[in-house]
């Protein structure tokens, strides 16, 4: 026993000689640079394409997909990239996982938009630009979702429908009104022009 047997998110590889095992015979699934094996550059994250006007849906969706893979620290840019330099097989572990999901966001856009995702160096880039481009779309959004709340009626649905319908468009109203006062603000005095 190494000792190593009872760590969670570790698989035991096994070693040439299977009573001497290197460090290299575990590999840390619960890393950061972990690449599952099914994982590959023509995934598709998100089964409906993110096309700017479901930007607040889509990239929620995205948002869930690479958590569940350990990799939503790329697109926010907390995981920044290792001198190359200084620990070249950390920065080749880092630029393998930013290509990766450079390529899931390219598959997970319509084509026009993938352009933009095709030229860019990292992530946190695209993701950035996607977020700057397309959350100003989100007052009018808010507006559109406050009115169909005040005109949300029972009509014929079940009282569960209704009410499943309701929380949906609460659930949306809140997500959207966390946009940064400045955005909101911005878009409110654009309209009044």
């Amino acid at each position: 026993m190494t000792g190593q047997d009872d760590i969670p998110g570790k698989i035991d590889i096994p070693a040439k000689d299977k009573h001497k095992p290197s460090s290299s015979s575990i590999i840390d699934t619960s890393n950061v640079y972990y690449i599952h094996p099914s994982d590959h550059p023509d995934q598709v994250l998100v089964s409906t394409k993110l096309n700017g006007d479901n930007y607040s849906d889509r990239s929620k969706s995205i948002l869930h997909a690479l958590r569940t893979k350990n990799k939503v620290g790329f697109i926010y840019g907390s995981i920044k990239p290792p001198l190359e330099t200084e620990q070249p097989a950390d920065y080749a572990l880092w630029n393998q996982c930013n290509n990766m999901i450079l390529s899931w966001l390219a598959n997970s856009v319509e084509p026009d938009l993938s352009e933009g995702v095709i030229h860019a160096k990292t992530a946190h880039q695209v993701w950035d630009d996607f977020k700057h481009q397309f959350s100003q779309h989100n007052a009018s959004t808010v507006y559109q979702i406050q009115k169909a709340i005040s005109s949300h009626s029972l009509g014929t649905m079940t009282i569960q429908t209704y009410f499943t319908q309701l929380k949906g468009l609460w659930d949306e109203l809140k997500t959207d009104q966390s946009l940064p006062l400045a955005i909101r603000w911005k878009h409110t005095m654009n309209k009044e022009k």
